[in-house]
């Protein structure tokens, strides 16, 4: 098999083989189809690597609620109907794994073991945000861990017969404004949290705690450029390839450089420059106050700061929102700043802060 990519593949699979089959099935059924949700082929970012599994010609259904008795109906006639292989690629997988993966194999005979989801399109988005899309409150956006907002967004719809599937990731595009402004505090509180910790492990010559602060400002700043870019910060596997996908040169550059980076005093001026530029990005947006940029002392001492407090109290004064202008800020994101899949991948932050 020549690797091609999973949104390619998958757009002409529904094209030329699904979307005739659910036509076969019932030419009057209103329905959707796209490929959405987990995988590095929702992104545009498999490659010949991600064939080992959870890979392949697959995609999901969406049905009204009108057509959720049919549900078991569609798959099995497409087990029942669908070819074996296509493009070379087969369109049979294994049962799940333990660890709930399945894969390509070749089809013996039979009804295929395919890997189309089939749900009704209500259930699908409540199911992932825990809450009614069209109901979300600001507190609820932020109680929703960002990577499932990738998946919901990302990907490809191939069909939306029910002229809802569009309609609703472009509501869950980005955070309304104020959530993004505090989002946007959250991120610069941590920088004020630590900022000053930089100049005292060049003080002290504590080359490794200064790596590995700087590379926390780092995170932190690269994560500020998302929220900037009104983008969604993917789990740490894709977060430097998105990155780049923001098209930001300056501020890749100086972060490369502070990373590599050996000599304490140089590292120092390096996180100052970052700070400048991103926050030179940030005065630069819409509808996000502005700043003065300038590096100071740290009180009497000659650790150079940008002041990351003065930031996140212009930007709390700009919200209106009283629930939010009055939020804890250290909950605000927890899941894209304790950088753990445990918690990107998963609900445990969100059922916490949904309690």
């Amino acid at each position: 098999m020549t690797f091609l990519p999973g949104l390619t593949l998958n757009e002409r699979y529904y094209t030329e083989i699904v979307g005739p089959l659910m036509k076969e099935y019932d030419p009057s059924l209103c329905y959707s189809a796209s490929l959405i949700g987990y995988g590095s082929d929702v992104l545009g970012y498999d490659n010949a690597t991600s064939m080992d599994h959870n890979w392949g010609p697959r995609m999901q259904i969406f049905v009204g609620k009108a057509d959720v008795g049919r549900i078991e109906s569609i798959k099995a006639y497409l087990c029942a109907h669908l070819p074996g292989e296509f493009m070379g690629f087969s369109t049979h997988f294994s049962e799940k794994g333990p660890d709930g993966t399945q894969k390509m194999q070749v089809h013996p005979s039979g009804e295929v073991n395919h890997l189309i989801d089939v749900f009704e399109i209500d259930g699908f988005f409540t199911e992932f945000l825990h809450k009614d899309a069209s109901q979300l409150t600001h507190l609820d956006w932020l109680c929703i861990p960002e990577q499932r907002l990738v998946e919901l967004t990302s990907g490809r719809v191939f069909h939306d017969g029910l002229g809802r599937l569009n309609e609703m990731r472009s509501a869950l595009r980005y955070y309304p404004r104020e959530v993004k402004l505090v989002k946007l505090a959250a991120y610069w509180e941590c920088v004020s949290n630590e900022e000053a910790f930089v100049g005292r492990a060049v003080e002290f010559g504590d080359l490794v705690g200064l790596k590995l602060l700087a590379a926390r400002m780092v995170n932190t700043m690269l994560k500020i450029c998302f929220v900037l870019r009104e983008t969604y910060v993917p789990y740490s596997k894709w977060f430097s390839r998105a990155f780049d996908e923001l098209q930001l040169p300056e501020i890749k550059a100086l972060a490369e450089a502070l990373l590599s980076e050996n000599e304490a005093p140089k590292i120092e001026t390096l996180v100052s420059e970052l700070y400048m530029a991103v926050l030179a990005l940030q005065n630069a947006s819409a509808g996000v106050p502005r700043v003065e940029r300038v590096i100071t002392n740290y009180y009497n001492r000659p650790y150079k700061v940008i002041g990351a407090g003065k930031i996140v109290s212009a930007l709390r004064a700009a919200i209106t929102d009283e629930q939010l202008k009055a939020i804890d800020l250290t909950l605000v994101g927890l899941d894209t700043k304790l950088d753990s899949s445990d918690f990107t991948n998963g609900d445990v932050l969100g059922r916490l802060l949904r309690d």
